[in-house]
């Protein structure tokens, strides 16, 4: 496992905050965008998609089928969050949870170079998924450093 340095920490604790903001009772992720001159472009968190009332209804969290479903992930709303801003060759900060495949294609695509995450939790339901992420981080040059949430 690499080192972080200090900044690397400073953003972690970032995203650590922003996960807080979710109203997921069940699992908070949050997501730090920072640019290559260590400026943060923009922060997400899971959640449902803005503009729909169930985040406030705590019943349709608890019905995992549905949340699968409908919410979005730190990882993309971050994305989403940064409103047209250049994002190539940033990095991505997040607590919470290792990044799954479908986060890790939209990173990809945006032109992310670097992803700071949790490590992968063996024998998890998210196993599977991060696996694949790692893969296709290495496959197309995505350096990726895991962290120990402690």
């Amino acid at each position: 496992m690499k080192t972080l340095n200090k900044w690397d920490n400073r953003f972690i604790e970032i995203a650590k905050s922003v996960s807080l903001w979710s109203k997921d009772p069940s699992k908070q992720v949050g997501a730090v965008l920072v640019g290559q001159n260590k400026q943060v472009i923009s922060q997400g968190y899971n959640g449902f998609v803005r503009g729909k009332d169930v985040d406030e209804r705590p019943e349709l969290y608890a019905d995992r089928e549905y949340k699968l479903l409908h919410i979005v992930h730190a990882e993309a709303n971050a994305i989403y969050n940064a409103f047209g801003k250049d994002v190539k060759g940033s990095t991505i900060y997040v607590w919470g949870l290792p990044t799954c495949h479908e986060c890790a294609k939209a990173l990809i695509q945006v032109g992310i170079s670097r992803v700071v995450c949790p490590s992968i939790i063996p024998n998890s339901k998210w196993e599977k998924s991060c696996a694949i992420a790692l893969e296709m981080f290495k496959s197309t040059g995505v350096e990726v450093v895991f962290y120990n949430e402690q």
